[in-house]
């Protein structure tokens, strides 16, 4: 499970492929939030990043036809689980950070072969119109530094509601 920069090309109508291009560590004291945010949280605590401006913190000049992707499929052989960030937003204290991740569910299916081509590019239909997913996230890092690892957020048992999404091709 992680975070990951893909190129979005457009294969026909309402399709499109999806090439992985890189990791994109979010956490821990080298990855991007832990880069960024006690700086953007040095004026104003509260802060919001469009996926268009996580990408330019990550080094892509052109953003255009680039996507961040959480991928919960990682470990897996066989599913693709693949959300789109649409931004995060979120708090930073002194050591801690609490964070808001709005996903639209790009592709969710059961067979990684279906829509795989040659060199691990994922063809998924157009994902606009699909789900969306908000997942809420704690670091251990702040302004005053941490160790940006992720930990339980501070919410009650079943807080987080998710629409069903269904299976089968992308």
């Amino acid at each position: 499970m992680g975070f990951d920069i893909y190129r979005i090309e457009p294969l026909e109508p309402n399709r499109f492929t999806l090439h992985r291009l890189r990791s994109l560590p979010m956490g821990g004291v080298s990855g991007l939030l832990a880069k960024h945010l006690p700086a953007m949280a040095a004026s104003n605590e509260n802060w919001t990043l469009s996926a268009q401006e996580v990408l330019k913190l990550a080094g892509v000049d052109d953003t255009e036809g680039h996507g961040v992707f959480f991928d919960l499929s990682q470990t897996s052989v066989d599913q693709v689980n693949l959300f789109e960030l649409i931004s995060v937003s979120g708090r930073t204290v002194s050591i801690i950070t609490d964070a808001l991740f709005h996903f639209k569910v790009a592709c969710v299916s059961r067979n990684r072969t279906e829509i795989s081509g040659p060199n691990g590019e994922i063809s998924v239909s157009d994902w606009h119109d699909k789900p969306t997913r908000f997942e809420q996230l704690r670091l251990e890092g702040g302004t005053r530094g941490g160790n940006w690892a992720w930990s339980e957020p501070p919410q009650g048992a079943s807080a987080t509601v998710l629409q069903r999404a269904g299976h089968g091709k992308c």
